[in-house]
């Protein structure tokens, strides 16, 4: 197998796992974005503890950016390996380079 077909077959397999993953992440969403329009649209009456609703507002809020981060983030890099090139080559299979004797 040359060094090109390898490169080819590891960065076409590493995109299929990134891709899993970009899936797996997303299967999330639903429940991330149920929880913070929970909690957006909540009701806030006299009994009320508004400090409570506001931490929670927050923290799902952030949850929810940080999903939609990282799939967006593995959703490139499973792009970026799918495409391969010479950086992928370079980053999966780097080319030897032999110490030079110097005297």
């Amino acid at each position: 197998m040359s060094r090109e077909n390898a490169v080819c077959l590891a960065s076409r397999v590493l995109a299929i796992l990134f891709t899993v993953f970009t899936l797996m992440e997303l299967s999330h969403l639903p429940d991330y974005v149920q929880s913070f329009v929970h909690y957006a649209d909540y009701e806030i009456r006299p009994s009320t503890d508004i400090q409570y609703l506001q931490y929670w507002r927050q923290h799902t809020l952030i949850g929810l950016g940080f999903l939609v981060a990282r799939i967006i983030g593995l959703a490139l890099v499973s792009r970026w390996f799918f495409k391969g090139g010479p950086e992928v080559g370079e980053l999966l299979l780097p080319p030897v380079v032999e110490p030079s004797v110097e005297r």
